[in-house]
């Protein structure tokens, strides 16, 4: 699990005029909305004795409240009155928890897992078919996974999967006819270009059985991203008709990951179809799922000394190398092994904006540990030829 990225915490019209709990990176946290309607983040923790400030209130103050002892804690995550003491007493320098930058886009609410400056984050990624409301209709999906948000991830973009898991999109007999055409990467980004040779098409009550032959090369770009840990799938299913399924994968723990899906067509625009294409949609995630869920190890490996890879694996490997990019050079992993010895015992928090700005400060909390970085970073890439990677 990856600090210093956007993830997506939940969906927009989850967090209401209550306090939401969510997980992710293994730690807990609260959303809850000021009387301006913005989402703020905080941990999930009153540094005075541990309440869930989940499990509170929010006040007059634009502040969410402890349910333990009533303290109040504002988007920033200070404290800003404490009901022992009363109205214009001191508040302690110390009364104060991590508070994390927060965006709302595509109906879903983005945090900010991490410490670095504004200038420095890796932007989330770009989803403009979900704005053009008169080009694209979109549906929500969601699904949860037992499996860590690497292999989630590295599922979404391996095409050579589909002849095998997924009846609907491919046959095993046309698994050497499935090829990868382009590969590009940047810096937190890949994409490729493939085509396929997948079945007649199915549902929207036979109809789109008209739309494509059985076995037409069909072209689709499977797009990744590091913040978020997003999936974009791109598929032209003819010459008009094109859908895209955009995923972020939060990472709940390093066993499990929910992802927050939206699928947009260009065909069909009306909402007697939506319930068709929610349950394609979901098919196809448990069909990943089953796989994933029995995947050895559950992590992705850190080198490709226990496996065998080939020249269709290409695209993953750039996944791969950009995701170690960041684990060896820029010292962004949670170190888990590290924390296990003080489970139950010890709160950790991510590392918020707010510590590198105030070095000095003396926080209650500890941040998780990270796995040290073990080699100098090297100059950026920015596009990748395909048999480089």
């Amino acid at each position: 699990m990856l600090t210093n990225l956007w993830y997506v915490a939940e969906w927009s019209k989850a967090v209401k005029d209550k306090p939401v709990r969510v997980k992710m990176l293994g730690q807990n946290f609260v959303l809850f909305r000021d009387k301006s309607g913005k989402v703020n983040c905080l941990s999930d923790v009153c540094i005075h004795r541990g309440g869930s400030l989940s499990k509170g209130w929010t006040t007059e103050r634009d502040c969410v409240a402890c349910p333990y002892h009533g303290w109040e804690f504002d988007a920033e995550g200070k404290v800003q009155f404490i009901p022992s003491r009363g109205e214009g007493a001191p508040i302690p320098e110390r009364a104060r928890i991590d508070a994390y930058p927060t965006q709302e886009r595509y109906g879903m609410i983005w945090v900010f897992m991490g410490d670095l400056p504004e200038e420095e984050r890796y932007p989330i990624p770009d989803f403009p078919e979900y704005d053009d409301k008169q080009t694209w209709r979109a549906v929500e999906v969601e699904y949860n996974w037992q499996g860590s948000v690497d292999r989630v991830l590295e599922n979404g973009i391996d095409i050579a999967h589909t002849s095998f898991v997924h009846p609907g999109f491919g046959y095993k007999e046309m698994a050497d006819k499935n090829q990868i055409l382009k590969v590009d990467r940047g810096e937190y980004w890949g994409s490729s270009d493939n085509v396929l040779y997948p079945p007649q098409l199915q549902g929207n009550f036979g109809l789109m059985k008209l739309f494509r032959r059985d076995k037409q090369a069909t072209y689709v770009t499977p797009a990744f991203y590091l913040p978020g840990h997003c999936v974009r799938l791109h598929i032209k299913v003819n010459s008009w008709m094109e859908m895209i399924i955009f995923d972020a994968n939060t990472p709940v723990d390093e066993n499990t990951t929910r992802s927050f899906a939206v699928q947009v067509r260009n065909f069909f625009k009306w909402p007697i179809f939506d319930k068709g294409s929610k349950k394609r949609t979901s098919k196809v995630f448990g069909e990943d799922g089953a796989i994933v869920s029995e995947l050895s190890p559950n992590y992705l490996p850190e080198s490709l000394e226990h496996e065998v890879s080939v020249e269709q694996d290409k695209f993953m490997s750039a996944w791969r190398m950009i995701r170690r990019k960041h684990i060896e050079e820029k010292g962004w992993k949670i170190d888990t092994k590290a924390m296990k010895p003080f489970e139950g015992e010890k709160v950790f928090t991510i590392p918020s904006p707010a510590r590198r700005t105030n070095p000095h400060f003396k926080w209650a909390l500890d941040t998780v540990p990270l796995v040290a970085p073990t080699r100098r970073p090297v100059a950026a890439e920015t596009t990748t030829k395909p048999e480089e990677v």
